[in-house]
């Protein structure tokens, strides 16, 4: 996690950055505010034994600047260089959400609570990132049950109706996906606590979309475990990957994960299997199709009918990978995300790209839709709506070559059986694109 704040000393452009970086050995990092080679102009680094200590000297770094006659701003993006002319004073409401997320990484209850209290009839405490804290508070201290569910979907649905309305919401420096994941993590913990360990799962899962971590891949492993026996292998599929990094001792002690174990080194060449997931409605893969302005082909239509946001999961001896399918919900994004991506958001070199994908592949950029992607891996798997002789094909495309499209098939449930068909045989680029 990144938190940054920005100093402003009129007049003049002295603007400095205080960087508190957590994860690992915590650090600070210190930055005037010039252009250049990032890491050329610090003027403090410091790593710290624990996130408290390096808090703490955060708090005193930005008290001196303040004693030195600067100001802090209201910008927000820590990879900022530039803060451009007349930078304005962050409100003091938002000085104090930073002040209660510090709190919440370390703090007494009783001080976070402080915090909680003093930002109460103020603009934070109806931000995500407020709703947030104040559930995680909850959580914390084991208040009532319902009180922090109550709390945890708000901050869920005040977050999602921000984004929906594409209205501003105060989050500091970190990434929307990353409250969203902490948020959803939160509700979990907080359906399963109120007793419905179906909408937790649920929450986690979702988490683990939006912004997986080891914790949350071990959170729902374990419900999984504790709630739902018959789902007990797919935890299985964590611990055999992931027990390394520690927490599935107990997950590895039940009965049946040896025999699971063995399987996997035994079966040479590995296997793969649908995700048990609820199918999409119709009214949900009609509303997508208006939010694209596109008609969806009839293949990937039944696929969503009869499968909906789920997974292809792969198990090979050595290793394991997820394609997951995207919700009708998420498709119109997905469509945004790409097209910035390879336009970096840049209206001349769009229509650069756009030109480039019409002569080399016969296809329009704007057309390409992503439907699925490899867990934690810039890929996915592209499907094309423009009406017309390429309509409803299928590509593969990869990041790093960001202008490319590989495996072109002519439908969608042909793109399907060449992935099943590649792991099958073990196919080098198929496995490539699955990130393994």
């Amino acid at each position: 996690m990144y938190l940054a704040k920005f100093f402003h000393r009129p007049p003049g452009d002295d603007d400095r950055e205080l960087l508190l970086i957590l994860g690992g050995d915590p650090m600070i990092i210190g930055i005037h505010m010039r252009e250049g080679e990032y890491g050329s102009d610090e003027f403090l680094r410091e790593t710290y034994s624990d996130a408290t200590v390096a808090i703490s000297s955060f708090r005193r770094e930005g008290a001196r600047l303040v004693d030195a006659g600067y100001f802090e701003t209201s910008h927000t993006k820590y990879t900022l260089r530039n803060l451009l002319p007349d930078p304005q004073a962050k409100p003091d409401w938002q000085k104090g959400l930073d002040e209660l997320m510090m709190a919440a990484l370390g703090a007494p209850l009783a001080e976070q609570a402080k915090h909680l209290r003093a930002l109460k009839g103020t603009p934070a405490e109806h931000e995500p990132l407020y709703l947030w804290l104040a559930a995680h508070h909850g959580l914390a201290a084991d208040a009532d049950a319902q009180r922090t569910l109550h709390i945890a979907e708000r901050a869920r649905d005040t977050l999602a109706a921000r984004r929906a309305a594409e209205q501003p919401h105060y989050a500091w420096s970190i990434y929307e996906s990353e409250l969203e994941g902490r948020i959803l993590e939160s509700l979990s913990d907080a359906y399963v606590r109120a007793g419905n360990p179906s909408a937790g799962l649920a929450a986690i899962e979702r988490a683990c979309r939006v912004a997986a971590n080891h914790k949350r891949i071990l959170q729902r492993a374990v419900i999984l475990c504790v709630y739902f026996p018959e789902r007990t292998e797919d935890a299985f599929d964590d611990a055999y990957r992931r027990s390394r990094y520690g927490g599935y001792e107990d997950i590895m002690a039940l009965p049946g994960y040896a025999d699971y174990e063995a399987r996997r080194k035994a079966d040479a060449n590995g296997q793969w299997r649908w995700k048990t997931a609820e199918p999409a409605r119709e009214e949900e893969v009609r509303k997508a199709e208006t939010e694209l302005g596109l008609q969806l082909p009839d293949d990937y239509r039944k696929f969503l009918l009869s499968r909906g946001e789920t997974e292809l999961l792969v198990r090979l001896p050595e290793d394991s990978a997820e394609l997951r399918f995207y919700r009708p919900a998420d498709l119109a994004t997905q469509r945004s995300n790409i097209l910035s991506f390879v336009s970096f958001a840049d209206a001349e070199q769009l229509e650069e790209a756009v030109a480039h994908f019409r002569a080399e592949y016969g296809v329009s950029l704007r057309h390409l839709l992503p439907v699925a992607e490899p867990a934690q891996a810039s890929r996915c798997l592209l499907l094309h709506l423009e009406p017309g002789e390429r309509y409803g094909w299928c590509y593969r495309w990869d990041h790093d070559g960001a202008w490319e499209l590989e495996r072109p098939e002519p439908n969608f449930d042909a793109a399907l059986a060449a992935l099943i068909q590649g792991i099958e045989q073990r196919d080098k680029l198929t496995l490539g694109f699955l990130n393994i």
